[in-house]
């Protein structure tokens, strides 16, 4: 739809010789409306922000007291998940090796996760995927779905 100017249309609705007040009540109404165009308009552009949860399924309550926080990485499927952590070891020793990592070497996760560029991760087939941690949410692995007057309960344990 195509937008325009107020001004051409009072300029438009004048030379139609129409009664003085329904022209003001036309312009007022014709303002109102642009106004309220104009925050929906404002309220599209800003994005909403997200944040990432990792959820872990925890049926014996061994989480549940404790706040753990962690990162997400991605790696090859083929490759086994035990070696994430000699892989981050090695994106740490490469990082301390390199001209800022001398400079600012990292000594943790957390310092490797937050301070190690993506390259180096690549170069080592891991994709980070936070460099803040998130924090880990246990929850049961349990779902009450009611169906009807009935109510079960889904249980899926092929974590």
């Amino acid at each position: 739809m195509t937008k325009v100017d107020l001004n051409l249309v009072k300029r438009v609705l004048l030379n139609a010789s129409l009664d003085n007040c329904l022209l003001d009540e036309i312009i007022s109404e014709l303002q109102s409306a642009a106004q309220e165009e104009g925050k929906n308009e404002l309220q599209k552009l800003v994005p909403m922000k997200r944040q990432f949860v990792v959820l872990v399924a925890d049926n014996e309550g061994i989480l549940s007291e404790k706040e753990c926080v962690g990162w997400i990485l991605q790696m090859p499927e083929e490759e086994p998940m035990q070696s994430v952590g000699e892989k981050l070891t090695k994106v740490a020793k490469a990082f301390n090796l390199s001209k800022k990592g001398r400079k600012f070497p990292v000594a943790t996760v957390g310092e490797t996760c937050e301070n190690v560029s993506a390259k180096i991760f690549k170069e080592h087939k891991l994709w980070l995927k936070t460099k803040e941690p998130v924090l880990l949410v246990p929850i049961k692995n349990t779902l009450s779905l009611k169906e009807g007057s009935q109510e079960k309960a889904y249980n899926r344990r092929d974590f």
